[in-house]
């Protein structure tokens, strides 16, 4: 036979062979499907995590948006103490103060405790608004006051404190003093007589033009700006002016209770480290003038 005719065959593998090698591929294929799923799993894992940060950094920013909304509303809109803080000189008892519309008892012949022809009744009535008694100013405050250390001070076992009334209290005394000033002869009589009707014609006539000047200043130092309109009323060839006007006006009644809560019930008693001026503080300085 000639050798370039010779065939040559490859041996049949057994059965088992490829029995083995399906196995091997299939065990291979299980295993990348098992490697797939992890994969995938991470993969969802991921994204829910990026998921979930997205979501907590959106809430943090939520968040602080609106605590920054809030505190712009507050700014934008201020309580009424934090209104009277701005606009007042400072006091500790800017804590008491609220606000109240009220509608001013203007007219000729209104009537009302506090005003008519002097009586124990109507008396009775502006001794009960008239409270001068001294209150508790803690030493801390007397700074924001513009005041020197160097004022009347209270010394008790436990602490220092310094002495001082509400101006309104004050204010009112001035209005009820001219008042009585103007019924002269009723509060002259020795029934009748209030302390200040005690001193000298000299120290009295001090005393009212002292009172005077101070509401004077008042006065100007509020500014009212409420518009007094007119009528037409029946007998008055002119305009017939409209003082019951409305007005917001500090509640009369939290000052009062202030004065009680922070009463000073002690006697003030001169000590050899209390400093005695020459003349009263501030005598003839001008109204921007810094003085102890």
């Amino acid at each position: 036979m000639d050798a370039k005719n010779v065939v040559t065959y490859k041996a049949i593998k057994p059965r088992s062979s490829f029995t083995s090698s399906c196995s091997t591929t299939g065990e291979d294929s299980e295993s990348l499907l098992e490697r797939n799923e992890v994969l995938r799993r991470r993969h969802v894992w991921r994204e829910l995590s990026l998921s979930n940060y997205i979501w907590v950094v959106h809430a943090v920013f939520f968040l602080f948006s609106l605590s920054f909304f809030l505190s712009g509303l507050q700014q934008r809109y201020p309580t009424e103490q934090q209104c009277a803080a701005q606009l007042s000189a400072y006091s500790p008892a800017l804590e008491a103060v609220e606000y109240e519309t009220v509608r001013f008892q203007g007219a000729l012949l209104d009537k009302n405790p506090y005003k008519g022809e002097p009586s124990p009744e109507l008396d009775a009535a502006w001794d009960e608004i008239v409270d001068m008694r001294q209150v508790k100013v803690d030493p801390s405050d007397l700074a924001y006051l513009k005041k020197p250390p160097t004022q009347t001070k209270l010394r008790t076992t436990d602490r220092d404190w310094y002495t001082g009334g509400l101006e309104v209290f004050h204010q009112l005394h001035c209005v009820n003093l001219v008042r009585q000033y103007t019924y002269f002869d009723y509060y002259s009589r020795l029934e009748n007589r209030p302390l200040p009707f005690t001193d000298s014609n000299h120290t009295l006539r001090l005393h009212i033009d002292h009172c005077i000047d101070m509401l004077r200043q008042v006065v100007q130092c509020h500014g009212d700006v409420g518009i007094v309109t007119g009528s037409w009323v029946e007998g008055f060839p002119d305009p017939y002016p409209d003082f019951s006007t409305w007005h917001k006006c500090r509640k009369f009644q939290p000052l009062k209770d202030y004065t009680q809560e922070h009463l000073l019930e002690e006697k003030v008693v001169k000590t050899s480290e209390d400093l005695t001026l020459p003349k009263p503080p501030c005598e003839n300085a001008g109204p921007h003038d810094i003085c102890p």
